[in-house]
C-alpha cells in the first residue's frame, strides 16, 4: 500500500522552509546599517569643513569623537596636514571601515540563514519520517 503523508505534515514541512526565508527577509533590514552609520559620520566630517567660524570649527572637531569612530576622529584632530586633507583622509578611512562592516554583517546574515535552512530541513525530514503505523 502506498504511504500516505498527512496534509498537516506537509504544512509543517512548508513552515520549516518558510521560517528561514522570513528570518532572511527580516535580517536583510540590518544590511544598510553600516551605510547609515557612514552617512552620519560623513555629516559630522562635513560639519567640520562647513563651520562658518573658527570657534564653530573647534566645536565641530570637539564633537567628532562622539560622532565618528576613534581612528577617524584622530585623523582629523591629531593630523598636521591642512584641514581639508585631514577630513578627506578621515572620510576615506571611514568608507573603508563601512565596507568592512557591511561585508562582515552580510557574512553573518548569510551564515544565519544557511544554518536555519539546514536545521529546518533536517527537522522537516525527521518529521516526514516513517509513520508509527508502518
Amino acid at each position: 500500500m502506498p504511504r500516505q503523508v498527512s496534509p498537516s505534515r506537509i504544512g509543517f514541512m512548508l513552515c520549516c522552509f518558510l521560517l528561514p526565508g522570513l528570518i532572511g527577509t527580516f535580517a536583510s533590514f540590518s544590511i544598510p546599517a553600516p551605510v547609515v552609520d557612514a552617512m552620519h559620520q560623513q555629516d559630522a566630517l562635513d560639519a567640520v569643513l562647513s563651520a562658518p567660524t573658527p570657534a564653530a570649527r573647534q566645536a565641530a572637531m570637539a564633537a567628532l569623537p562622539a560622532r565618528v569612530d576613534a581612528d577617524t576622529a584622530a585623523l582629523v584632530i591629531n593630523g598636521t596636514a591642512p584641514l581639508a586633507q585631514r577630513v578627506a583622509a578621515a572620510s576615506r578611512n571611514m568608507r573603508h571601515e563601512a565596507v568592512a562592516q557591511a561585508r562582515a554583517e552580510a557574512y553573518k546574515i548569510r551564515l544565519m540563514v544557511i544554518t536555519m535552512t539546514i536545521l529546518s530541513a533536517i527537522f522537516g525530514v525527521m518529521l516526514m519520517g516513517p509513520d508509527k503505523n508502518d
